[in-house]
């Protein structure tokens, strides 16, 4: 059943309502509900009679409100600094603690306040995914990716992805003949590289030797015959070496933008009762009727729509947010941390307007109490990661018909290999469904982009509608943003806007996908 709430229903209930679990009193404000870095305090354990002892205070990632509730300490969030959460994080991390470490990677990648220092972030990644932290592998391959802190390489960003992933011979991101042949082609590009500089180092050194003789008034004309053949076979070794570096350099680029290229469509799954795909959720939230910016044609028609289809055909139990201020979004938020098992899924939707910060490298979004010269009420997209980060669903998946920054990457989603039978198709499913995802799909504008024609709809949110309606078997979203991406194109619909998929930037990832299951 879906569940629709307009921002006065909530607005008529008082905030230890809206807020759902959080006790009473605890939650005043849709700050207590941001996440923060807190050191719960420490405890007093007791053996025996007499001997007790103290256990040291444990870091943890929670709300303002029950850091409070626990007593806690944190640091109020819009003073939150690098040293500051360093100071919560970094002695656990400096004791062997994987997840600590990881966290004091990101702290290092983000900067909070100062530049980031990837390389620092890479020293802590590197140090979790040694010890199989698989969310600290991704991190650390999309440094590598990248060229973030350490040299770039995308064969290593690879390989830290495939250990992610798991066995090489269960779940694949790359073809694995592809990946092979980048592999060699590297080794390759390396040696006839060295060759080149050792071809080129002789040929100075021939010339030198020339250049002696030609300044003597009685040259050796058998020598300088001699060097001249010398130094002409040696040019011809050094041309045919170099042709071959610049062959291999174009098979690598070649190569490289194979494996980056999300992988052609192919047959899938019929459903199976047999797999457990788990219970499936969703928040929906269509804001329309702003007070202080624009009014907006297609966010609650799209809201509906989506919120409908998702329930009807695939059975997700469905809360809809009409028009919602900035508090009754971040309290939903903060009551999937608390309602959803880690066998669950998650799938969060916005149309709305959105706000891009190109000098900060961020962005937001603007529930219908925004004020446009005004952030109070705004909502940075990292605080969305942060949340969904701590939901226990195991595998999330935010659509977003607005603007949203903090993504990763595709390379580090899994992609189901080629030519599979049934059966292993249906096996390799399995084995991502026991791996942790936080994927984003956005349509890359500000707000929704009215399509032309019909009633009032934005290109992206139809276009999504489409792909779900028409499907009838197993749905990967990887898949789902491909067909949504060639329905685009195809239809010149996209308005100048290029969706984007990829891994949840500040949130924890390993390597597998969101299946949408018809009839479930």
């Amino acid at each position: 059943m879906v569940l629709g709430v307009s921002w006065a229903d909530l607005a008529a209930a008082g905030p230890e309502e809206a807020a759902g679990r959080t006790p009473a009193g605890e939650v005043r404000s849709a700050d207590d509900l941001l996440i923060v870095d807190c050191l719960l305090p420490a405890k007093v354990r007791r053996l025996g009679r007499r001997n007790t002892y103290l256990m040291p205070r444990r870091p943890i990632k929670t709300t303002t409100a029950d850091c409070r509730i626990r007593g806690g300490e944190y640091t109020e969030p819009d003073q939150a600094s690098h040293a500051t959460a360093l100071r919560v994080w970094l002695p656990q991390a400096k004791a062997g603690d994987q997840e600590a470490q990881f966290y004091v990677g990101q702290i290092f990648e983000k900067g909070l306040g100062v530049a980031p220092d990837y390389e620092s972030a890479a020293v802590w990644y590197e140090r979790a995914a040694e010890q199989g932290y698989e969310a600290a592998q991704i991190g650390l391959g999309y440094l590598y990716e990248q060229g973030l802190g350490v040299a770039q390489d995308k064969t290593v960003a690879l390989g830290w992805y495939r250990k992610a992933a798991g066995l090489a011979e269960d779940l694949v991101i790359v073809g694995e003949a592809d990946y092979e042949a980048l592999v060699e082609a590297r080794a390759g590009l390396e040696q006839k590289t060295r060759e080149v500089e050792a071809l080129e180092r002789e040929l100075g050194e021939l010339r030198r030797q020339l250049e002696e003789l030609e300044s003597r008034t009685e040259g050796d004309v058998a020598r300088r015959e001699t060097l001249e053949s010398v130094a002409r076979r040696l040019r011809l070794q050094l041309e045919e070496r170099t042709a071959e570096v610049v062959r291999g350099s174009e098979l690598i680029a070649t190569l490289e933008e194979r494996l980056s290229t999300p992988a052609p469509a192919q047959a899938p799954a019929p459903v199976r009762t047999e797999i457990r795909f788990g219970s499936y959720h969703a928040l929906v939230v269509g804001n329309s009727a702003y007070r202080q910016l624009p009014q907006l044609a297609t966010a609650v028609n799209d809201a509906r729509e989506i919120a409908a289809l998702l329930e009807g055909r695939y059975g997700f139990q469905v809360r809809l947010l009409i028009d919602a201020t900035r508090y009754q979004i971040m309290t939903a938020l903060n009551e999937l941390r608390e309602s959803l098992d880690p066998e669950d899924n998650l799938l969060v939707y916005y149309a709305g307007h959105g706000l891009r910060d190109e000098a900060a490298g961020s962005a937001y979004w603007q529930p219908i109490d925004a004020e446009p010269d005004n952030p109070a009420n705004w909502i940075p997209n990292e605080v969305v990661a942060e949340h969904l980060d701590l939901v226990p669903a195991r595998h999330v998946f935010l659509v977003a018909d607005s603007v949203y920054t903090g993504l990763r990457t595709r390379s580090s989603i899994a992609r189901l290999p080629q030519g599979m039978t049934e059966e292993q198709r249906l096996h390799h499913i399995r084995l991502m469904l026991e791996k942790r995802s936080r994927l984003v799909l956005a349509s890359g504008g500000l707000r929704p982009a009215s399509a032309a024609g019909g009633p009032p709809r934005s290109s992206f949110s139809r276009a999504l509608a489409e792909v779900l309606r028409e499907n009838d078997q197993v749905l990967e979203a990887s898949r789902v943003y491909q067909q949504l991406s060639e329905r685009l194109a195809a239809e010149g619909e996209a308005g100048g806007q290029v969706p984007e998929f990829a891994t949840m930037r500040w949130a924890r990832n390993n390597v597998a996908d969101f299946f949408f299951v018809p009839g479930s």
